[in-house]
């Protein structure tokens, strides 16, 4: 199985969708908290909590995570993978800002 990230929705609808892998994202948590000081924001560490936050500024982060690692591709191992996950996240947050709700960030063991 593995450890896996995903993206929890604050009060979704049952019949909603939420699935993601999350597997390579996972794996890329060393690399991806070496990508946040590079590009300023906050790491994953700082972003896998119980507390629940605003759309928006989940937005603007995962966009710049998956903007600098489109460019860079050897920053983290199976980038495609990486990408894949990263867009996952922004099309849940995505959803969590329609849906006027809030989101976190938890891991999967």
């Amino acid at each position: 199985m593995g450890v896996a990230l995903y993206i929890a929705i604050k009060d979704k609808p049952d019949e909603f969708d939420s699935f993601m892998n999350g597997k390579d994202l996972a794996r890329a948590w060393d690399a991806l908290n070496v990508i946040a000081v590079i590009i300023d924001v906050p790491t994953i560490d700082k972003l896998c909590s119980n507390a629940w936050k605003n759309p928006d500024k989940g937005l603007a982060v995962f966009q710049k995570y998956l903007d600098y690692i489109k460019e860079h591709h050897a920053s983290v191992e199976n980038a495609n993978y990486v990408i894949e996950d990263l867009e996952d996240v922004l099309r849940l947050i995505g959803e969590a800002k329609k849906l006027n709700s809030k989101w976190r960030l938890c891991l999967d063991y």
